[in-house]
C-alpha cells in the first residue's frame, strides 16, 4: 500500500476540484454545467464512446475507479450497468453524485484507495479507470486490484499515459523541459537568493499547463528540488496536468504488458491528438488528428480479461 505522505500528495493536489472543472468556466446553474461538461468531454475526447465498451455493460456489475465529474459513469448507468464509482477525493465523489441525482440515475459511490480496495475477491464484471492508475504511486499495486475484485471472465479498460507519444517525447521531455531550463538559466546567480524570496510562498494551486504562472512554478520545484527535478523520471510529474501535480507516470505498451501480465486476451489502442492546441492544427482536416491519435496520441487503453 502506499505510503501515507505520498497518498495526502496525491489527495490534495486532486481534492481541490474534480478532475475536468476547470473546463466549464461559465454556467447558469449545476444542471447546466454538468451537460456542458459531457459536451466538452465527448467532444474533446471524442474517442471514448468509441473504445469504451458503455453499451456492454447492461446489467453488469461495473467498477469504476477515479470518477472525476461523473461523466462516463452516468454513459454506464444510462446503459443499464449496476455502477459504483470510487475515489481518492471527496470533491469527485460529491460532483458524481450531484450528477447521477440531477439525471434521476443510481449508483453507489465510496471513497477508496485504488492501491487496497476494500471489495471482495470477484465482485464486478467490469472494472474501468481513465486517465486514473497513473496517478497513483505505485501502479502496479492498483492494477493487481483490479485483477482482484473482478469476476473470472471479466474485463478490465484501463487508459494510461503513453510514453512512446507526441506529448510525451516532443512537448513535456523536450519543449518543456527546455523551457523550464531557459527560465532556469535567466536565474543564474541568483538561486541563493531566490530560494530565500521564492520558497517562502505558496504556490497558486493551478491545474494544467496553459496559464503562462507554470513556469514559475517549475523554477519553484526546481530551487526546492534542485538539478535532479529536470531528470525525465521525475520532471514527467509534474508536466501532465500541472507543475504541482506530485505523481504522474507514462509507460509504452511493453510496460503495460507487464503491469497487465495476470490478465489474458490483453489488447492496446492508442488514442487523443488534439490537434487544434498545436500551431496551425486547426486547419487540418480530421482525419490528420484520428491518423495521428492512432499512432502517438497521448493515451494508452488496455483492454484486458481475467
Amino acid at each position: 500500500m502506499a505510503k501515507e505522505s505520498e497518498l495526502k500528495s496525491v489527495y490534495t493536489f486532486w481534492n481541490t476540484e474534480a478532475c475536468g472543472t476547470h473546463f466549464v468556466p461559465q454556467y447558469d446553474d449545476e444542471r447546466d454545467f454538468f451537460e456542458k461538461y459531457r459536451d466538452h468531454r465527448y467532444r474533446t475526447e471524442w474517442h471514448i464512446p468509441l473504445l469504451v465498451p458503455f453499451a456492454e455493460a447492461k446489467g453488469k456489475k461495473v467498477l469504476e475507479i477515479g470518477t472525476g465529474n461523473g461523466a462516463d459513469g452516468v454513459m454506464f448507468a444510462l446503459n443499464g450497468a449496476i455502477y459504483t464509482g470510487v475515489d481518492l477525493t471527496e470533491a469527485a465523489l460529491e460532483a458524481s453524485r450531484k450528477h447521477f441525482d440531477l439525471l434521476g440515475l443510481s449508483g453507489v459511490f465510496q471513497k477508496e484507495n485504488a492501491e487496497h480496495l476494500s471489495f471482495p475477491d470477484e465482485s464486478f464484471d467490469i472494472v474501468y479507470s481513465h486517465g486514473v492508475l497513473h496517478h497513483t504511486p505505485h501502479p502496479r499495486t492498483a492494477i493487481d486490484e483490479v485483477y482482484r475484485v473482478l469476476k473470472p471472465g471479466g474485463r478490465a479498460t484501463v487508459m494510461l499515459y503513453h510514453k512512446h507519444s507526441f506529448n510525451y517525447c516532443a512537448r513535456i521531455m523536450s519543449y518543456m523541459r527546455l523551457r523550464v531550463l531557459s527560465k532556469i538559466l535567466s536565474r543564474l546567480g541568483r538561486w541563493r537568493c531566490d530560494r530565500e524570496t521564492v520558497l517562502s510562498q505558496s504556490p497558486p494551486g493551478l491545474r494544467g499547463n496553459t496559464d503562462r504562472r507554470i513556469w514559475e512554478i517549475h523554477y519553484y520545484n526546481f530551487l526546492r528540488e534542485g538539478w535532479s527535478y529536470l531528470k525525465a523520471a521525475n520532471f514527467v510529474h509534474h508536466c501532465t496536468d500541472g507543475p504541482e501535480c506530485p505523481v504522474a507516470f507514462a509507460f509504452s505498451k511493453a510496460d503495460a504488458r507487464r503491469l497487465f501480465s495476470r490478465f489474458h486476451d490483453v489488447q492496446m489502442k492508442v488514442a487523443h491528438f488534439p490537434l487544434n492546441r498545436y500551431p496551425l492544427g486547426q486547419w487540418l482536416p480530421f482525419s490528420v488528428e484520428r491518423f495521428l491519435a492512432a499512432r502517438i496520441g497521448w493515451y494508452l487503453f488496455i483492454f484486458a480479461t481475467k
